[in-house]
């Protein structure tokens, strides 16, 4: 076999055409703008339940933050004032044999002895009901 036996035929592929940019020519008038694009309309918020929530607890803090300190703030100016001296607090001395329930009677006789003898009690910090004899009490105002 000869050379040109094995060779393969040539096959000529058509060439591509050329690009060319062709230039749109438009008229100019004064009144030609350019077009925008329609404009969509604005989504509106909508909050689910949860959110409701959230804004409607957030607002009700914060309000009741303002309330705290214009209340703090007008206390501590009125802090300020000089009051008249208090009245010094009665003290009593237990005598023997005395009983809450009776000093409280005696000592404020138109008022429950059970309220008194709870006053009693708070005011000195005492564990019990019980006291001693010799004892010193700090008595509630009489009212």
């Amino acid at each position: 076999m000869s050379a040109t036996a094995l060779a393969l035929p040539v096959v000529a592929r058509p060439l591509r055409p050329a690009r060319r940019s062709i230039a749109v020519v438009r008229p100019r008038c004064a009144a030609a703008r350019p077009v925008a694009p329609p404009r969509r309309p604005a989504r509106t918020l909508r909050l689910t339940r949860r959110g409701r929530l959230v804004v409607t607890c957030t607002a009700a803090t914060l309000l009741t933050g303002a309330v705290v300190a214009v209340t703090g703030a007008l206390s501590s100016a009125s802090a300020g004032v000089e009051r008249t001296s208090a009245p010094p607090a009665a003290v009593l001395t237990v005598l023997p044999g005395q009983t809450l329930s009776q000093i409280a009677g005696q000592w404020s006789p138109g008022a429950d002895w059970r309220e008194v003898a709870g006053e009693i009690v708070q005011l000195n910090a005492l564990p019990s009901m019980t006291l001693q004899a010799g004892q010193q009490l700090t008595m509630p105002e009489q009212g």
